[in-house]
């Protein structure tokens, strides 16, 4: 099995290349998490991956949370686990961060990777450059290449060093948790069609529309910008980011390259 978790599809497409290299099952978490299934058996021979992008260098909540609840049922031995982080400025301590998490778990990972593809954080960084974002692409797409060739053959020891200290990285979790506050997104009614996607995207169910309008109906939520990047109309902001564009990879086209 694939587990991802994507909002603008960097992550949705390395799973699916890994998914059609390894004819493994592709797993998104948001609905592992939507129907609150938590726990997983790994038969005997199965493989598993994760396919996670980093949030300010580290793992964003959302699996962090379904990790304190997550049980896995290992059978056997014979497994490849590995870990790939789709990243845009630097991964920062994220694979460090996993293979401890997941330790805790009883999954000890063969291999991590990381994929360097757009930084689609929209507050940082502007998006409006096409050319830009499609080097970026490239350059992704062919490290993804690279990790699946290394995955297929099952090859082992591939890592990272950590790009942070540990206060670096507590420091920047700590950012993290204090801006994933949902009183930071605004919407514009003149904008906003009542399509009800922001709802239906958002993985941490943290939106629900009223009289046709979103409304954040928690106070955090995972930040992944899933409800700004791919509004339609471009009717919701998160703290003035619509300056620097929205942004959704269009991995479909990329599928069979």
């Amino acid at each position: 099995m694939i587990i991802y978790f994507s909002a603008t599809n960097t992550s949705k497409y390395v799973a699916k290349k890994l998914s059609d290299a390894t004819n493994e099952e592709m797993i998104p978490l948001k609905n592992l998490v939507k129907e609150k299934i938590y726990k997983l058996k790994i038969k005997e021979g199965e493989d598993i991956g994760f396919v996670i992008p980093t949030y300010w260098e580290g793992l964003p909540s959302i699996l962090i949370e379904y990790l304190e609840n997550a049980e896995f049922e290992i059978e056997g031995n014979n497994h490849y686990c590995y870990f790939v982080a789709t990243y845009g400025c630097d991964y920062g301590n994220i694979l460090s961060t996993a293979r401890k998490a997941f330790s805790k778990k009883g999954i000890s990972f063969n291999s991590m990777y990381a994929a360097r593809f757009v930084d689609n954080w929209s507050p940082m960084f502007n998006l409006k450059n096409p050319e830009k974002n499609k080097r970026a692409e490239e350059n992704g797409m062919r490290e993804t290449r690279e990790i699946v060739a290394q995955v297929v053959n099952r090859e082992n020891g591939h890592d990272l060093p950590d790009q942070m200290t540990d206060m670096q990285a507590r420091f920047a979790k700590a950012t993290y948790d204090r801006i994933r506050k949902t009183k930071l997104f605004k919407v514009n009614k003149d904008l906003c069609r009542s399509c009800g996607l922001c709802e239906l995207q958002c993985p941490m169910e943290a939106i629900k529309l009223v009289d046709g309008i979103p409304n954040w109906v928690k106070d955090k939520c995972t930040l992944c910008l899933a409800c700004f990047h791919k509004c339609p109309e471009g009717a919701i902001d998160y703290d003035n980011s619509l300056r620097n564009g929205q942004y959704v990879f269009n991995y479909a086209e990329h599928i069979n390259d």
